[in-house]
């Protein structure tokens, strides 16, 4: 299970959110270049966030220099906004053949769709079942949609609100509230562009 499975949305919405990241179990024969040839690969395909391995609890990577911050280095989680490039990314660490484990949390159709044009056989699913409890004290679902892309929590609900009156009352754009909102999240599995169109219709409900 992954907290990437957490995310909220509608089908539609979700189409435009994918998170691969690598899983090294056991030993791993040169597994440091592996990773930095996962690495790499990703790169390759424009991710809209990754994680850094190295530093990671001291200074996240930003999502606007993420080819300069991570040139070398090591990152474990890459996030996509669009299914081509997704597709892309599987095909190429299918031919790279790292030997150790992919993870890819998405719209189920959508993953597999990007599978089956590899020729890959997916090794299991998993999903969440939602949330359960006292639900009415969460805050509105909007809220709840953008707190979820971070499975940690990391991204505050009470961050979301003030970035989302902030948007309202155009003292900053979307796109920089979404960047500001994608600071707190350690694992880079928080989508940014996705954050920019739920905060453009949240700004155009104002």
């Amino acid at each position: 299970m992954t907290n990437t499975l957490h995310r909220k949305g509608t089908a539609e919405s979700l189409k435009h959110d994918f998170v691969v990241f690598a899983l090294p179990k056991g030993r791993v024969p040169d597994l440091v270049n592996k990773l930095k040839r996962f690495t790499r690969i990703c790169l390759r395909h424009k991710p809209v966030n990754m994680s850094r391995l190295e530093e990671k609890a001291h200074r996240r990577v930003n999502v606007r220099r993420i080819e300069q911050e991570l040139e070398n280095k090591i990152g474990l989680t890459a996030t996509y906004d669009n299914l081509p490039a997704l597709a892309a990314v599987i095909t190429e660490l299918k031919q790279a053949d790292l030997g150790i484990s992919i993870n890819v949390s998405g719209l189920l159709e959508e993953v597999e769709q990007c599978c089956r044009k590899t020729g890959l056989q997916r090794h299991s699913t998993e999903q969440s079942l939602g949330v359960f409890g006292k639900t009415e004290m969460l805050p509105p679902w909007p809220i709840v949609e953008i707190n979820s892309m971070c499975g940690h929590g990391l991204v505050s609900f009470n961050l979301i609100k003030k970035v989302v009156d902030e948007v309202k009352t155009e003292r900053v754009t979307p796109e920089a509230g979404a960047f500001q909102l994608t600071k707190p999240c350690e694992c880079g599995a928080f989508n940014p562009a996705q954050a920019k169109q739920l905060l453009e219709k949240l700004r155009m409900r104002a």
